[in-house]
């Protein structure tokens, strides 16, 4: 007979080995399941010893070290051999890339945030388009049930493969309550920031559309007589020597601040004084920035590509990433009105706070309860 609660491994390496939205995503989820009576006893898979949870169960798997292959091996033997040590009904695997090798009892959930390795694997590098075009369609057919973010993904989910609609979930994540108005003069001092200006926040990488945000802030310079500076929070990714030969090139090059990896902290000021966030990217599974600056009190001008108009709600002004000079207008327009730029603050508080963590982490319980009962 299935008890009624589930025993349920979370592989949470994101949460040891990135800085980046999944590592956000794990982070906050387990935050918010920890704070919960969930129905269900959760054991938490990772890297390093936190002593962050109160109530679930952190179990430390070091990476093999000194072996060739450590990570096939970890994700292949070790978790597998750990969930079935743990007698664990099912395995959940945030980072959308597993669980492997399990037995056949074990139930599998995997988390798809997006699907650009297969929709536009140009954006990627080598080894991560091989890997998802290799094992992505065996790890899905498998699944009991495939989480995502948005319904855009949903959709691309299908498209991709043809999936039994109860076999896949949207769950819309929730937006990290740090992420309150701040005004800090210092941070905007420590990142030479001394006037007016739109923030951009993300990875330095191909689907972000920086190359687009610099060709639109060009013209925005050239047409405005506006000399606002423009913001660039994110560390440098894959294949974006693209970005830095433009950056190098741009006429406005000496009003264009890249900051590197920022701290929540600093972030949250970055984005509360800003006088804009854009947001160009061709492509998102969600788009957490977006909801990060709106509950930061910021006017949101965002792409209409994927799941961003989920994201952004009736609260952005949207733009196609392939109009540079559509996204300059909006630039334009943004920086003329201050009364527009009230109403979407305005407006984007109210829709920021429909995303909630402990929302996300009670639904998700529930789905897994159904699962564990074959409900």
């Amino acid at each position: 007979m299935i008890s009624e609660a589930a025993r349920i491994l979370v592989l949470a390496d994101p949460l040891d080995n990135q800085q980046a939205g999944i590592h956000v995503y794990t982070r906050e989820w387990l935050r918010a399941l920890d704070g919960l009576p969930p129905e269900n006893t959760y054991f938490v898979a990772r890297l390093k010893k936190s002593g962050d949870y109160k109530n679930l169960n952190e179990v430390v798997l070091p990476m093999p070290r000194l072996i060739k292959g450590g990570r096939a091996k970890r994700l292949f033997y070790q978790l597998p051999d750990l969930a079935k040590e743990i007698k664990a009904d099912i395995v959940i695997e945030p980072a959308h890339f597993g669980p492997f090798n399990l037995p056949s009892y074990i139930k599998r959930v995997t988390v798809i945030h997006d699907l650009t390795p297969v929709k536009f694997p140009h954006w990627h590098r080598l080894h991560s388009q091989i890997a998802q075009r290799w094992l992505l369609k065996s790890i899905l057919r498998r699944a009991s049930l495939v989480v995502t973010n948005s319904q855009a993904t949903s959709r691309d989910l299908q498209e991709y493969i043809n999936l039994p609609s109860e076999r896949i979930a949207k769950v819309y994540p929730g937006v990290d309550p740090m992420m309150q108005a701040l005004n800090d003069k210092s941070v905007l001092l420590h990142y030479g920031i001394n006037r007016p200006y739109f923030l951009v926040a993300g990875t330095i990488e191909p689907r972000k559309n920086l190359l687009g945000l610099l060709a639109a802030y060009r013209i925005f310079r050239a047409e405005s007589g506006y000399n606002h500076q423009l913001v660039v929070a994110g560390a440098r990714g894959w294949k974006s020597d693209a970005f830095f030969e433009a950056l190098k090139a741009h006429p406005n090059r000496a009003d264009i601040i890249l900051t590197g990896f920022v701290p929540a902290i600093h972030l949250r000021t970055l984005y509360s004084s800003a006088l804009a966030f854009v947001f160009p990217s061709f492509y998102e599974g969600f788009g957490f920035p977006v909801v990060e600056a709106m509950q930061c009190g910021t006017a949101v001008l965002c792409s209409n590509a994927g799941s961003l108009p989920e994201a952004g709600g009736d609260a952005a002004l949207y733009f196609n990433p392939h109009d540079t000079a559509g996204i300059a207008r909006l630039m334009k327009q943004i920086s003329d009105d201050e009364n527009l730029r009230g109403q979407l603050i305005e407006q984007g508080k109210r829709h920021a706070a429909r995303f909630s963590w402990q929302d996300m982490a009670m639904k998700l319980d529930g789905l897994l309860s159904q699962i564990h009962r074959g409900t």
